[in-house]
């Protein structure tokens, strides 16, 4: 018997809406099927739960250019990074490629061209399931022409958001927080951030009809579509006439309870739920999104293995039920963009994650296992006995 054919004594979330089970020892047949879940067995310490499936990760520019003057090969960085999302636990990822064209700040629809057709061509050799998350800038004609370029090159585009970078819809408090975030975020001087503000200042007068046109190339590919970065009820009524489905990281509780209103699904983002804080001082906080009830689905945004960890804070610190918190990072986000929820249950391939967690909060995935196959394992991460033999 393999080592990873019975699973004792771990904690079940099964992603079906029932509660957490423990102990539970779960059997697994030599095709990777689920062919027993029994109730018992000794405590091994790992927690069972379906994969996450990440809805938006944003780290492809920062991780194929970790200096400024050196650009690493996109097949390469891919491939590194996706052996970083089975440690993290997660099934389905959503890359972020930004449709935007500011070639001051490092950033070129060549580079989301370019990912997307990376992303159709290695897809089938990869660990995780790569889709793509389209983000289309409004305030520029360039985005929405580049996305039906796309479309035509890439089957596996799962998620469309509109996306607007002037500083009328900074997610900071103030203009001056918003140009020092991106002159240290870019790396530019404030008069050079200036300018690039400048001409998003000037396209945001097209931003309108740009953003209708980005929801109709959405709509008409049957597409999943978000919109970002809402601060007032007034930016969610918008988006709601676009026909969006997603409010991703709003910056309100009143943006979240407008959303939730018109039946928007709410994304915030899982380092957001780890670290008690956002990136900009003032904005909606998870914690206090759960404690409102205006949280749908957590994201890894630029931090991976916060997906793992981020349940079992939100257990811990905030009391929300495991399973509840499980399903944030699994069966909402797979509904939001029409897939199937990922669940373990008898007579299914086993699409799980085996969670080993340790003082201080740290959260391991010691196994993943995706249709059946074993696709990742950490056996020396596991507690000692964990996995069976």
């Amino acid at each position: 018997m393999n080592p990873t054919d019975l699973l004792e004594g771990v904690t079940l979330v099964a992603g079906d809406g029932a509660p957490a089970r423990h102990p539970v020892t779960v059997r697994v047949d030599e095709h990777g099927v689920v062919e027993s879940i029994d109730d018992g067995g000794r405590p091994s310490g790992l927690v069972l739960m379906p994969p996450a499936v990440d809805l938006h990760l944003d780290v492809m520019a920062e991780r194929r250019r970790p200096r400024a003057s050196v650009v690493l090969d996109l097949d390469q960085t891919v491939a590194t990074l996706d052996a970083e999302l089975a440690a993290s636990g997660i099934g389905t990822v959503c890359i972020g490629a930004r449709f935007e064209d500011e070639p001051a700040t490092g950033v070129e629809i060549a580079d989301a061209l370019a990912l997307c057709d990376t992303v159709e061509r290695l897809a089938p050799s990869l660990v995780c399931d790569w889709r793509v998350h389209a983000r289309v800038e409004a305030t520029e004609d360039a985005g929405p022409h580049a996305l039906r370029e796309a479309l035509e090159r890439t089957t596996r585009i799962a998620l469309v958001s509109v996306m607007d970078h002037s500083a009328e819809r900074t997610r900071h408090g103030s203009y001056e927080a918003h140009r020092a975030f991106y002159a240290e975020d870019w790396g530019m001087s404030p008069d050079e951030v200036e300018q690039v503000l400048a001409r998003k200042r000037a396209g945001a007068a097209e931003a309108p009809r740009r953003r209708d046109e980005i929801a109709a190339i959405a709509h008409d590919h049957a597409i999943a579509l978000a919109t970002h970065d809402d601060r007032h009820a007034d930016d969610v009524r918008d988006a709601a006439r676009l026909g969006a489905q997603i409010a991703e990281f709003p910056l309100s509780l009143e943006a979240a309870e407008a959303a939730r209103r018109r039946g928007l699904l709410i994304v915030l983002g899982a380092p957001n739920a780890v670290r008690g804080r956002s990136t900009a001082p003032g904005n909606l906080l998870v914690a206090d999104a759960v404690a409102a009830g205006v949280l749908d689905v957590l994201c890894s945004d630029y931090l991976p293995s916060a997906l793992l960890r981020a349940p079992f804070v939100l257990a811990d610190r905030d009391g929300l039920p495991l399973a509840d918190a499980v399903a944030l990072t699994t069966t909402a986000p797979a509904r939001a963009i029409g897939f199937a929820p990922p669940a373990i249950a008898m007579g299914r391939p086993l699409d799980a994650v085996a969670v080993a967690l340790g003082e201080g909060g740290w959260a391991h995935a010691v196994a993943l296992w995706r249709a059946g196959r074993l696709v990742h394992l950490r056996r020396a991460a596991a507690p000692q006995g964990a996995l069976a033999a």
